[in-house]
């Protein structure tokens, strides 16, 4: 009698566990080739940013700091998250969302937040996509390609955007738009 018991444990167990999606196993092994990949383009955004609006800025003190998690994305495919990790020691706002600081040549600095100017947002969510041509006659896979698609998730905490403001006022400089998609390989 137990055997039948353990059988249907087996089979509830697995009826339960989700498979794992082809486009979650694009990215296994790739985050921090992500990161990077994001973290170069908010740094020459940044550097457009304040050349744009001819203020100096001191590239020594340029600093970019993102952390990534991969979600499961509950109502469709997986997702990265990208957050801020720094830290800003003099900062108008209390928000964790700081992706990066920088000062310019006559001091003043600034922080890069991963907002529209909510403080409750602080993350950027990319979608993951997976893409391939099709299969060789041992089944792997032909022209495979891995690439992130900014998306908001409808969570409070999404952005799309990243936010300049001085450090020590909060005033916003400006927005920079985040990229629409990011290509890992």
């Amino acid at each position: 009698m137990r055997a039948p018991a353990l059988v249907f444990a087996l089979f509830c167990g697995s009826a339960v566990a989700a498979p794992v999606n082809q486009n979650y196993l694009c990215v296994q092994g790739h985050e921090q080739d992500a990161t990077n990949k994001l973290q170069t383009f908010v740094r020459q955004a940044v550097v457009d940013f304040f050349k744009n609006r001819r203020i100096a800025i001191n590239s020594g003190t340029l600093q970019i700091h993102l952390s990534s998690s991969t979600q499961p994305g509950a109502d469709g495919p997986p997702y990265i998250s990208f957050t801020g990790s720094g830290a800003a020691a003099s900062s108008a706002l209390s928000t964790p969302s700081i992706a990066g600081t920088v000062a310019a040549q006559d001091g003043t600095k600034f922080n890069v937040l991963l907002s529209s100017g909510s403080d409750t947002q602080d993350t950027a969510n990319y979608r993951i996509v997976s893409t391939q041509r099709g299969f060789d006659r041992e089944g792997n896979a032909i022209g495979r390609h891995c690439a992130l698609k900014l998306f908001n998730s409808g969570a409070t905490e999404s952005t799309e955007s990243l936010l300049i403001i001085n450090a020590a006022s909060g005033h916003a400089l400006g927005l920079i738009r985040l990229p629409a998609s990011i290509s890992l390989y």
